[in-house]
């Protein structure tokens, strides 16, 4: 399992080359049992960075969220600050991938990426090869606030607004938005799966104290305490948790 995290500095961290040029990462955590990690990515074309030209796909689940910038994985839907993107395991993607300016993205994955090329895909859309069939179906949404909506519920013990990702629907497993107004604060001490957190907009502060940064990271272990979080100003999150979480 990976390690608590609270109120991690993103901004703050150094980028690490990831091996081809004009690719960096920052890791905000890794379970070092199973590969699985949360990591902020970043395409540079001025440092040579340029896009795969060939489809493929992974064994593993691959979870993007836009931060700052805009790129494609097939030239039609572009990502940008809150597309979401959800690849389940054994998803054909980048049938046309292009760059328009330097991005950063937020990129989930449940084991260490594996690469299988598709030079002649099937489809020029998302879809799994064949006999695979995962239970959460791809998901692809330029602006999901937009396209889904609000919808009030109760986030860690207290109201807020929730706009729903995407759902595991045998495990409960999934990710959302979640809209904190001033003055939310959490009442729940601890859940039976984990939750994993990153500040989109405004911020959260820890046990009373000041304000965290922006793009702040936040990972809480199952079973384990949460600490008192609160919010100064209305406060946007990316969440994913590891089962259903009341909302």
């Amino acid at each position: 399992m990976r390690p608590r995290i609270e109120a991690l500095d993103v901004d703050a961290m150094d980028w690490a080359p990831l091996g081809p040029a004009g690719l960096y990462s920052k890791l905000l955590s890794r379970d070092p049992e199973t590969g699985a990690r949360t990591a902020l990515q970043r395409l540079c074309p001025a440092d040579g960075y340029e896009t795969p030209k060939v489809a493929h796909f992974h064994h593993t689940y691959e979870e993007i969220l836009g931060v700052e910038g805009d790129f494609s994985f097939d030239s039609r839907l572009w990502v940008k600050p809150c597309t979401y993107v959800f690849h389940p395991p054994m998803t054909v993607h980048g049938f046309k991938s292009a760059i328009r300016s330097e991005s950063l993205f937020l990129s989930r994955v449940g084991r260490d990426l594996d690469f299988n090329f598709v030079p002649e895909p099937a489809k020029t859309e998302l879809y799994t090869v064949e006999g695979a069939a995962p239970p959460r179906t791809p998901v692809a949404m330029r602006d999901p606030i937009a396209e889904r909506g609000w919808v009030p519920t109760d986030f860690l013990g207290h109201a807020a607004r929730v706009c729903m990702l995407s759902v595991d629907p045998d495990t409960g497993e999934g990710s959302a938005f979640a809209q904190l107004p001033a003055g939310w604060a959490s009442r729940t001490h601890e859940l039976p799966a984990y939750v994993e957190m990153f500040v989109m907009e405004g911020g959260l502060a820890v046990d009373g104290g000041a304000t965290g940064p922006r793009h702040a990271y936040f990972f809480y272990p199952p079973a384990e305490r949460i600490s008192k979080l609160s919010t100064p100003s209305e406060t946007l999150l990316y969440v994913n948790f590891g089962a259903a979480i009341g909302f």
